[in-house]
């Protein structure tokens, strides 16, 4: 019995120290909603590339420090994000309701006011836009 439990610990802590790319990946759960909807005619290309732009501009607004300091601030590097990754493809206006549908969500989280984006605002940002990247895929 002693050897049954020390095998379990030594287990325990072989998982703790391998890498993470070796252990699985929980699987995100489908997320349904305005985004998804809209979202669902699109091809797997399409949906990587709208669910990784919407990852990195989460990373961006939750490690920023002086870029961001307002939602009007937030909506400006918003569009010209947008601009400079999908101007000129193919992607503008292929997916009808896709953009109202982002942006009703981006409201939600922290409204069209252009007021400062205090740590909690900008948490609930972050979290509307990592969910917009997971609706997308």
């Amino acid at each position: 019995m002693k050897h049954v439990l020390a095998i379990i610990v030594l287990a325990g802590l072989a998982w703790s120290f391998m890498p993470p790319s070796l252990k699985p990946v929980p699987p995100v759960p489908p997320v349904v909603g305005p985004v998804s909807v809209a979202m669902k005619p699109a091809s797997k290309q399409d949906r990587e590339r709208v669910s990784a732009f919407y990852s990195a501009l989460a990373d961006v607004v939750e490690r920023d420090a002086t870029l961001i300091p307002t939602v009007g601030d937030f909506r400006t590097v918003h569009s010209r994000s947008l601009d400079a990754a999908f101007k000129g493809t193919d992607l503008p206006g292929k997916y009808p309701g896709l953009d109202a549908a982002i942006d009703g969500q981006l409201t939600t989280a922290v409204g069209k006011d252009d007021v400062p984006l205090p740590p909690a605002k900008r948490q609930a940002l972050v979290q509307a836009l990592k969910d917009v990247s997971n609706a997308s895929r």
